[in-house]
């Protein structure tokens, strides 16, 4: 007998900004299906990553909890506390859970798939990528990246999730499947119909981009102005190019009379740097270049469409989501620092402040491509960050004493820092920063190998990991 609970359907865009979706303010019909969605659903305007980069911040929507309860950031880059997983919970309760990733963070590697009883990664084919077709793809990948694109492999990642729907999972229980894309992450590659169409520029011109975060910062090479807005294009082109594929597989669910009773999450991991103070990609701030990212959930069957406005967290989803398929987990729930986002939006309960962390950055390929730039690197970036948001200021604790307090009102750029300014302000900020992480018990993991280190037991982690620019 058919088990007649929701599906589970969330779609993570790995480093996109709000505003590279029409529903955001991008441009025009850029994103029609997940405009589609947004219009059936609710659009939370001012969703706020837990932090940074991949792997904490999905693994604090994956546990409902910030880094520094769940113990994974960028010192320990594995999910080894004993707190339950989404997937868990969901296979637990007779769901069949499946992901589809091409980012070597959601994997093994990180532990990442626990509670996933059925797991591709692109880079790894792991559990199918069993044609010989396909796994020509999986070793032509290197050349595919020097050639500046992402088609193959964005083709095969949707592909991926249309097989498991149709010829893995049983039908008659409910699914929970994640898919997470690196289409809008750097480099930067769209195929040339969007890249002409959104960002207008040639192949030629689209190679010479500096896309390196490295050489960028340590002065080895200089962006103009233009640079950056070319590099913003491009990821608005790729961005259309991973809606058309998402639209494929929602039309496949619809034929298969399954997408109705289906929940559909979009959302990002975490947003972008494109030249804004003084940086590119990500890592290394708690600014909302980086922070504040889309977030878009689809109720079964759709709703009125409805745009939220106050400041809602990543952390929330878990719950949210537990509460959707109707999954009671009494000795867990207390432990969740995120609370259900669609009881917030029927009590008009949001939370009055976010917390985000960033933990000291690797320094490997800083020290390996640009040497020189160390002490200066050191200085600047080798510190822990936390971040105090409210609906009207944000408060940045460092380690080394560099603390920022900016009016996210008057300033939304976070341009000028009233830490001498306001003092009064930053103090309570920064009390109410350290009350807040005295409530409950810190994870204490001893440093986990660098990411350099892992790879070298998988050449084609190792690959992938160069891709992205993770590794030498």
């Amino acid at each position: 007998m058919r088990d007649r609970r929701p599906n589970i359907l969330i779609a993570v865009l790995d480093s996109a900004r709000p505003e590279l979706l029409s529903c955001y303010g991008g441009p025009p019909v850029s994103t029609p299906n997940i405009d589609r969605l947004a219009a059936q659903g609710y659009l939370f305007e001012k969703a706020i990553a837990p932090s940074v980069w991949t792997f904490p911040v999905m693994a604090s929507v994956f546990t409902g909890m910030l880094p520094a309860k769940h113990g994974g950031h960028d010192q320990h880059a594995l999910l080894d506390s004993p707190y339950s997983t989404l997937a868990e919970f969901f296979a637990s309760h007779g769901y069949e859970t499946a992901a589809v990733s091409d980012v070597p963070y959601v994997g093994p590697m990180t532990r990442l798939d626990r509670g996933f009883r059925w797991m591709s990664n692109l880079q790894r084919h792991e559990v199918s990528l069993g044609s010989l077709a396909l796994k020509a793809i999986g070793r032509a990948h290197r050349t595919l990246a020097r050639a500046y694109t992402k088609t193959a492999e964005t083709r095969v990642l949707m592909r991926e999730a249309v097989r498991w729907l149709d010829r893995i999972r049983d039908p008659d229980r409910p699914f929970l499947l994640y898919i997470h894309s690196d289409e809008t992450h750097a480099p930067l590659a769209p195929p040339a119909r969007y890249r002409r169409r959104y960002a207008g520029i040639s192949t030629r011109r689209m190679r010479a981009i500096n896309q390196d975060k490295q050489l960028y910062m340590g002065g080895a090479v200089q962006m103009s102005a233009q640079d950056f807005c070319d590099l913003y294009n491009l990821a608005l082109a790729e961005a259309a190019y991973f809606d058309m594929w998402f639209g494929r597989l929602l039309r496949h669910l619809q034929r298969y009379d399954v997408l109705n009773n289906t929940v559909i999450v979009v959302m990002a991991d975490h947003g972008e740097n494109f030249g804004e103070h003084g940086l590119v990609r990500h890592g290394l701030c708690l600014y909302d270049t980086l922070l504040h990212v889309p977030l878009i959930i689809r109720p079964p069957g759709g709703c009125n469409g409805a745009r939220v406005k106050p400041m809602v967290q990543l952390i929330d989803l878990l719950p949210t989501l537990l509460n959707m398929a109707s999954i009671d987990v009494p000795g867990m729930a207390a432990e969740f620092q995120g609370r259900d986002l669609l009881e917030r939006v029927q009590t008009g309960e949001f939370p009055a402040f976010t917390v985000s962390e960033l933990y000291r950055p690797a320094t490997r390929l800083f020290e390996k491509k640009v040497p020189h730039f160390m002490p200066e690197f050191r200085r600047r970036y080798d510190r822990v960050l936390r971040s105090y948001r409210t609906a009207t200021h944000k408060y940045i604790w460092s380690s080394n004493g560099r603390h920022e307090l900016y009016d996210l009102v008057r300033d939304p750029d976070e341009a000028r820092n009233l830490i001498e300014v306001e003092p009064e302000l930053a103090q309570t900020l920064h009390q109410r920063l350290q009350e807040w992480l005295d409530s409950f018990p810190h994870a204490h993991a001893a440093p986990s190998a660098p990411l350099a280190a892992a790879a070298t037991e998988d050449g084609q982690l190792a690959a992938r990991l160069r891709d992205l620019g993770y590794v030498e």
